[in-house]
């Protein structure tokens, strides 16, 4: 599987939008944040020192306030496309470790980490199933991949939403339909623990959000209409 842009046109989007990512972000109306609520309840909370988590991408470090609650004492390896980024995230996260991906390939060893964590990822990655086979590669057997990745309906909420209300844009992307990203994650080995869709109602109220999400749980169907696809899966 082939996306129609590279990794070259990916970080020169993301390098241009470095310095106003955050400050976009901050907006009340902005779901942002509900990739790390929602994907840090599928992690199990430890103070070992033994345990290793991939964070991709990591962007400027918004899911480390989120892991290091559930996991104070772990391994936690943080990897972004932009330069720029990692910049920003080393400056407000100093005793992290931040390396830059090509978001094709991962410099690690076969069974490195216990759970990887990739919040939004794929959708901007040219070779999707590439990626795929990397994080099974380097998730250690029974570890956890925690995946989420809006569906295709959602490019058009997002084309809504920079229209609208401004952002600081997604650049080159293209979601990918749930049954596909199955598919993918079958073929690649990986056990489907659980396949979960929230934010069918992405901005609002809290109590209007949390109903959306709701929603998707009593009616499973509506699935396909969640901007936040989250997949859950054992190796």
């Amino acid at each position: 599987m082939k996306n129609n842009f590279n990794i070259v046109e990916v970080k020169k989007h993301w390098e241009s939008v470095a310095n106003i990512y955050d400050k976009e972000n901050s907006y009340k109306l902005n779901p942002h944040h509900w990739r790390f609520i929602e994907g840090i309840k599928h992690v199990n909370s430890s103070n070992s020192k033994n345990i290793k988590i991939l964070s991709l991408w990591s962007r400027t470090g918004n899911a480390i306030p989120y892991i290091r609650k559930k996991m104070p004492n772990a391994k936690l390896y943080n990897l972004e496309t932009s330069t720029k980024m990692i910049k920003i995230a080393k400056k407000a996260y100093p005793n992290e470790v931040f390396m830059e991906t090509d978001l094709e390939t991962l410099d690690f060893k076969d069974n490195s980490f216990d759970y990887i964590m990739s919040h939004e990822t794929l959708e901007h990655t040219p070779y999707p199933d590439r990626l795929i086979k990397e994080f099974y590669r380097v998730l250690k057997p029974d570890g956890r991949l925690v995946l989420s990745l809006p569906p295709r309906i959602a490019d058009m909420h997002q084309l809504i939403y920079e229209t609208f209300i401004g952002g600081h844009g997604e650049g080159p992307r293209k979601g990918i339909p749930s049954w596909v990203v199955k598919r993918i994650l079958r073929k690649t080995g990986f056990y489907l623990k659980a396949h979960k869709a929230i934010l069918l109602l992405p901005i609002g109220p809290l109590w209007f959000i949390k109903l959306g999400n709701k929603i998707t749980e009593w009616l499973p169907f509506l699935k396909e209409f969640g901007i936040m696809q989250f997949y859950i899966c054992n190796k």
